[in-house]
């Protein structure tokens, strides 16, 4: 007996070991963030690119109206490239994404330009705030660089261990195809609280409306095919500088007139892409606040199978 209490003291102090590790992890990710993105578009109307996404203290301001967009919303806006702070893009689909034609090395290059490394080293970052992108599965290579197609959805779980009170600030930006240089995104860092003042969460929920896409004022709204990314191997190659500012989007070129919604790319039409019509949907954003176990939790389980095991032993 007395042995037998010996290794269990052993194996106690053991778990209570384990314990203080996972209680160290489990308290840095007590808060898990679920954000889902949902395509409200019309059928044959618009996708949305990769959907960047953080939460920080209200001073990442991705751009502002009436001023030239940085470089990240220029490459966000007009190629849908917003870095890949999570981890999220697939090694196969680089691969098959440089058979069918991107520029892997031009892609390289604007990684250190693009909105996530913009943030990474703000002081936004610096005081705890957090990213990721929505990269859906849904992608494909052909016909074109769309990453959530009407109608369908995508979640992911960020693990937030910054101090909700300094950090209770929302936002999220992508690229809107078919368009030129078209994009969603809130424009007041500050607008979207899913904490409150005391740090209590109080999530999100909104639709994103035609009426509110912003113009990167970057490329000319041309609608050619061969300046949007209908295909990867357009990605990067740019279309005509239109040295303009951020500001509301006015909308697609007319039916009739050789715009986004008279082409039929691969068997693919855009008839009801044009944003701009009464009461257009873009997008439903919610930020849902998931259950994490905790540290107390654990500390119970891993008692009763203690106990567990002393009274197997006993018997």
């Amino acid at each position: 007996m007395n042995n037998f209490l010996t290794k269990y003291r052993l194996m106690s102090a053991s778990l209570l070991a384990i314990l203080s590790t996972l209680t160290g992890s489990q308290a840095a990710q007590a808060t898990r963030l679920r954000v889902t993105v949902e395509n409200l578009a019309p059928v044959n109307g618009q996708g949305l690119a990769p959907i960047w996404v953080s939460f920080h203290d209200g001073s990442f301001d991705i751009f502002d109206v009436d001023e030239t967009a940085p470089r990240y919303l220029e490459l966000l806006a007009e190629d849908g490239i917003t870095g890949d702070p999570g981890n999220r893009v697939p090694t196969d689909f680089l691969v098959d994404a440089a058979a069918a034609g991107l520029d892997l090395a031009a892609l390289a290059a604007a990684g250190p330009e693009s909105i996530a490394a913009a943030f990474a080293m703000s002081a936004a970052a610096l005081n705890g705030g957090v990213q990721d992108s929505l990269f859906p599965d849904f992608i494909r290579i052909n016909p074109f660089f769309a990453g959530l197609p009407v109608g369908e959805k995508i979640s992911i779980d960020v693990d937030f261990d910054a101090d909700p009170i300094n950090n209770q600030f929302f936002s999220y930006a992508s690229m809107l195809f078919p368009t030129n240089d078209g994009f969603i995104a809130n424009e007041d860092p500050t607008e979207i609280p899913i904490f409150d003042d005391q740090g209590n969460f109080i999530g999100a929920d909104f639709v994103v409306l035609g009426s509110e896409v912003w113009d990167a004022g970057t490329e000319v709204n041309d609608e050619d095919p061969a300046s949007m990314p209908y295909e990867v191997s357009v990605i990067l190659n740019g279309g005509v500088d239109e040295n303009s500012t951020v500001g509301l989007h006015p909308g697609l070129l007319p039916p009739g007139s050789g715009g986004a919604v008279d082409f039929t790319i691969n068997g693919f039409t855009f008839e009801n892409a044009d944003f701009s019509a009464p009461g257009y949907q873009i997008a439903r954003i919610t930020v849902e606040q998931i259950t994490v176990p905790e540290p107390s939790t654990i500390l119970g389980l891993l008692g009763l199978g203690s106990l567990g095991l002393l009274r197997r032993k006993k018997s």
